[in-house]
């Protein structure tokens, strides 16, 4: 395997010494872009994105490559974003406009992330006062999917035994949901309050505080 390896080696540099490096190198070009479309394909970003840099690597000026990287950053922007990762989804958005800087739906989702962290910005300057109606919604929401969670169990319980139990336990679990979720949105409604009105950069009034609104019956 090594004598092999050796013999391929020498041939590569004897084509290179005889002015055929370039088409070699246009080869090997041709083939990471190729093996980068078909990991897009798939898709699987991470090997997608290594075929295109080891393109630019031999050919930094390849517009397939340039184009291809441009698309696996956007995904991953895209990826990022809904993950609610909004730097990481700025710099990919960043990366991949340097590779295609007139592409519309890059332009877009730049601008989309752009005004998310703006949005950011103003909800972490108000966050002290509000942030506890933030930490009650989290586990509220928890709740509520472990309850659908029991509903979806029993329901499928039912289709196997049966059972009626089975159907009685998800119509009380039901009901306890309907009563989670108006709490919730309670709670959200008041959460929204405080972020598009700015009222957490004023001082509560003596006596009174944000937790106060949060055990809502």
């Amino acid at each position: 395997m090594v004598k092999r390896l050796l013999i391929v080696v020498a041939m590569l540099c004897t084509l290179a010494a005889s002015g055929c490096a370039g088409p070699i190198t246009h080869w090997m070009i041709n083939v990471r872009n190729a093996q980068g479309d078909a990991a897009l394909e798939r898709p699987n970003l991470p090997e997608a994105e290594k075929e295109y840099r080891l393109a630019l690597a031999l050919d930094r000026r390849n517009a397939h490559a340039k184009a291809g990287l441009a698309k696996v950053l956007y995904l991953r922007a895209k990826v990022d974003f809904v993950e609610s990762k909004l730097d990481e989804a700025a710099d990919d958005i960043t990366q991949s406009l340097r590779y295609a800087p007139d592409d519309a739906a890059a332009l877009a989702l730049s601008s989309e992330i752009g005004q998310a962290k703006i949005r950011r910005e103003i909800v972490i300057s108000n966050y002290p006062l509000y942030g506890s109606i933030a930490a009650a919604v989290a586990p509220a929401i928890k709740s509520i999917a472990e309850g659908d969670k029991v509903i979806q169990k029993e329901v499928k319980a039912f289709s196997s035994d049966f059972d009626t139990a089975h159907l009685t336990k998800a119509i009380v679990t039901s009901y306890d949901l309907q009563d989670e979720l108006h709490r919730l949105a309670q709670r959200l409604v008041i959460y929204r309050g405080y972020v598009t009105s700015g009222q957490a950069k004023a001082t509560a009034p003596s006596g009174a505080t944000t937790p106060s609104l949060l055990p809502i019956p």
